[in-house]
């Protein structure tokens, strides 16, 4: 049956689009995609996969086109199987085949939204293709960059390529954290983002706060379509968990004139905060907001606190809390692709936010 025809049986997770003229529904962010419930012995998929090409750094060979990496998560297995790359245009996968009788069957994109783009067209069953049960949990979204992808997470040690097989966002620390926490979870993030614009850029780079607000302003920019608006209110999130400031760190890091750093130090602590308040206006009163940092660079992690603590006294809201994490431990977690956390290092930050968060949410 065509995708569209099943959409009220569905169950949908993170910020999902439908694609009217690709028939297609996109599942493109970290963790994003679709259960399915059915009687039967097996399903197949129709799918779509899309590549993103990342420029190549001065002096260096363009990188070949990223494709999307996901995998499956049937009658409640604790991790994805199946795990492989996509890189057709179109094509038919079977997500399950098994004994006859009634299955449940998660699919999950594992790597990130700008490094390929993946969507469903139809699901076949040998059987009956039935609502996907609902479920009455409490929902985090975790905003950031590529260490909230889990970006080479899989790699090995301090390994200088990346490959989209090795970014495996069902154990990134968010989503480690959710699961703990017995939460669904949502992940808006990007490999290389700031929380903003920086005011003097080293290049042309979009910043979260331009693109937050949107289900997936990524591929409406690839399909040249005006933005499609996030329904927060339909989506309501518990708690938003921001991890950012890492990468606004580097245009001040790299920036030679020493004399214009307190200046631009100054426009990213503005800038953090006016992204807070956009995130509490957008999410509503009741959402826990958590703005975190690290693993990797605390650079501006004074700033980042100070523009909390001034939205918190301009405002009276008291629910935005400050958290760090404990840097990465090279001599027990090792690293991932290019010096990023490796599993390691995830699973014990998963912890850390869970411990944060579970006074929240009881």
């Amino acid at each position: 049956m065509k995708i569209k025809e099943l959409l009220p049986l569905l169950r949908l997770h993170g910020r999902t689009l439908y694609d009217a003229d690709r028939q297609a529904l996109f599942f493109n962010w970290t963790c994003g995609g679709f259960t399915v419930r059915f009687r039967g012995k097996t399903l197949r998929a129709r799918l779509t996969a899309l590549s993103d090409q990342m420029p190549a750094f001065p002096g260096m060979p363009t990188p070949p086109p990223d494709f999307p990496y996901a995998g499956v998560v049937a009658d409640g297995a604790a991790e994805p199987t199946g795990c492989r790359v996509y890189d057709q245009p179109d094509e038919w996968e079977t997500l399950f085949a098994g004994d006859d009788g009634e299955h449940t069957v998660r699919f999950v994109k594992l790597s990130e939204a700008a490094r390929g783009k993946l969507g469903v067209l139809e699901l076949e069953t040998d059987g009956e293709i039935l609502p996907a049960p609902a479920e009455h949990k409490k929902r985090i979204e975790i905003v950031g960059d590529s260490i909230t992808c889990g970006f080479g997470n899989c790699s090995a040690n301090n390994a200088l390529e990346f490959h989209t097989s090795e970014e495996n966002g069902w154990m990134s620390y968010g989503a480690l954290a959710a699961r703990e926490l017995g939460c669904e979870w949502s992940i808006i993030s990007e490999s290389g983002i700031a929380a903003s614009q920086p005011e003097k850029p080293l290049f042309v780079h979009h910043g979260m706060d331009e693109i937050y607000a949107y289900t997936d302003e990524m591929y409406d920019r690839l399909r040249g379509a005006e933005p499609e608006k996030w329904d927060f209110a339909a989506n309501h999130n518990d708690v938003v968990v921001l991890n950012l400031g890492t990468n606004d760190s580097n245009p001040i890091r790299f920036y030679r004139d020493i004399d214009e750093v307190p200046a631009m130090e100054a426009h990213f602590e503005k800038k953090y905060g006016e992204f807070v308040r956009a995130v509490r206006a957008l999410n509503g009163p009741d959402t826990l907001i958590a703005c975190t940092l690290g693993t990797m660079d605390y650079y501006l992690w004074d700033r980042l606190r100070d523009a909390v603590e001034a939205y918190k006294r301009e405002t009276g809201d008291e629910k935005v809390i400050l958290f760090k994490y404990i840097a990465i431990n090279i001599m027990t977690e090792g690293y991932g692709a290019a010096g990023h956390p490796s599993l390691k290092t995830h699973l014990r930050m998963g912890r850390e936010l869970a411990h944060l968060l579970k006074p929240y949410l009881a």
